[in-house]
C-alpha cells in the first residue's frame, strides 16, 4: 500500500500556530460558549455526564442535521468525527479493488489521497475558468464517470468558491446514473453564499444513490466541535456505523448537545446569516486589494465560501510562493497546486477583518520583489 501526504492537511498541521497571521483557514470567526448558549443552555451543558454517548449521535441531533435536508429523517443521518472522518467512512464502506473514482477538481484532496492510497484509478473532472465564473466541463465529466463506482463533487467548491447551477447539477446526477455510479457530495460550505444569492440547493433528494457530507466547520463556523455527518440511504448508513467501530467509535456528548442546538432550523440561519456578513465584508477587502494590483491579481469573485481563490501573473510556483511569504512575513496562504491547480493562492475570508488586511500588506512586500 502507498501512501499519499495530505498535503493541505500537513502543511497547516505544521505551520498555522507558528505564524503571526493565518489566513489558510476557510471556515469563519466562531462565537464562544458564552456568546452561542443562553445561561439555561450553559447550565445544562454542565450537567451532563462525560460517559460514552450514542455512537450514531443522538436522536436530537440526527433530527437537527436530517431538517436541512429535504425527505431526510433521522434514519438517514450518522454522525461523524468532522466532515474528514464523514468522507473516509463513506469512501472505505464503497470503494472495493479495481474500482474507479470519478473526482471534480479542483477540489478539498482527502478523495484524491484516499484513491492513490488504496490503489485506486482517479479520473478527474474539471470545473474550469471562464468569463462567467467557474464551471462544469461537461465533456471531461463524460470520460471521467464511465465506468466509475463513485462521483466526488464539492458544491458549493473549495476552493474556488463556484456553486453548481441546475443544468451542472442534473448532469453530474445523469452521469451518476448513467453509470450506476454512487455521488458523494460534500456540501460544507452550503448556507455561505455571497452577493445575496440564495442558498444553494443540496443534492440530497435528486437520486437515489446520493450521499452528502458536511459538518459544523466553515459555514457553520464551529470547526472546534468536530461533529461532521453522512446524509445516506438507511442500508448505507447501517454499513458506515460498522466502518465507525473502528475509526473513532463516536462522537463525545458536549459536541454532540453542542451541535443540536447549533443545527436547529432558527439558530442554524441565525450562524449562516453571520458567517455570510462576515465573508461578504472581507470579500470586498479582497476585491479592493486585487484591483490595486493591475491584472497581476485576478479571480473568479466566489460565490459562496469562506475563501478567495486568487490568481496571480508571476513566475513562481505556488508551494514556493506560500513558503517564501511565510517565512519573509509570518503570513500563512494555502498554495493553488496543494488543489491540483497551480498559480492560484487560497485566502481565508472569516477572519477579523484587520487581520485580513494586514496579512495582504504583507503579502504584498513579498509579490513587490517577484
Amino acid at each position: 500500500m502507498t501512501f499519499e501526504t495530505f498535503l493541505l492537511e500537513r502543511n497547516q498541521s505544521l505551520y498555522e500556530n507558528e505564524v503571526e497571521l493565518n489566513l489558510t483557514e476557510s471556515g469563519v470567526e466562531p462565537l464562544t460558549l458564552a456568546e452561542l448558549l443562553t445561561q439555561a443552555e450553559l447550565t445544562e451543558l454542565t450537567s451532563i455526564r462525560l460517559g460514552y454517548n450514542f455512537t450514531e449521535g443522538t436522536p436530537q441531533v440526527r433530527a437537527a442535521i436530517a431538517s436541512w435536508y429535504p425527505g431526510a429523517t433521522a434514519d438517514n443521518v450518522l454522525v461523524t468525527t468532522g466532515a474528514a472522518e464523514a468522507n473516509f467512512v463513506a469512501y472505505w464502506t464503497l470503494m472495493r479493488p479495481g474500482d474507479r473514482l470519478a473526482m471534480m477538481l479542483p477540489n478539498f484532496m482527502q478523495m484524491h489521497g484516499l484513491a492513490a492510497s488504496l490503489g485506486h484509478e482517479v479520473r478527474p473532472f474539471m470545473l474550469a475558468p471562464g468569463n462567467d465564473g467557474w464551471r462544469l466541463d461537461a465533456a471531461s465529466l463524460a470520460s471521467a464517470a464511465e465506468g466509475a463506482r463513485l462521483i466526488a463533487v464539492c458544491n458549493p467548491n473549495n476552493p474556488s468558491g463556484a456553486v453548481l447551477d441546475e443544468d451542472e447539477m442534473a448532469a453530474i446526477v445523469e452521469a451518476a446514473r448513467a453509470n450506476a455510479a454512487w455521488l458523494l457530495v460534500d456540501e460544507i460550505y452550503r448556507g455561505s453564499e455571497l452577493d445575496g444569492r440564495p442558498e444553494t440547493r443540496t443534492f440530497w433528494g435528486r437520486y437515489d444513490k446520493v450521499i452528502i457530507t458536511s459538518s459544523t466547520s466553515k459555514s457553520l463556523a464551529h470547526a472546534g466541535l468536530r461533529v461532521g455527518w453522512v446524509v445516506a440511504p438507511p442500508a448505507l448508513i447501517t454499513e458506515l456505523v460498522k466502518r465507525q467501530d473502528y475509526t473513532t467509535i463516536g462522537t463525545g456528548p458536549l459536541n454532540q448537545y453542542l451541535a443540536a442546538l447549533l443545527l436547529t432550523p432558527a439558530r442554524r440561519e441565525q450562524i449562516l446569516a453571520r458567517s455570510r456578513g462576515i465573508i461578504g465584508r472581507n470579500l470586498e477587502v479582497i476585491q479592493a486589494w486585487i484591483d490595486r494590483w493591475n491584472g497581476r491579481l485576478s479571480w473568479r469573485r466566489p460565490e459562496a465560501g469562506g475563501m478567495a481563490f486568487v490568481h496571480y501573473d508571476f513566475r513562481i510556483g505556488s508551494s514556493e510562493l506560500s513558503t517564501r511569504i511565510r517565512e519573509a512575513e509570518s503570513v500563512f496562504v494555502v498554495a493553488g497546486d496543494w488543489f491540483g491547480l497551480d498559480g492560484y493562492l487560497r485566502i481565508g475570508t472569516g477572519g477579523e477583518p484587520e487581520h485580513l488586511v494586514e496579512g495582504l500588506a504583507r503579502v504584498d512586500r513579498v509579490l513587490a520583489k517577484l
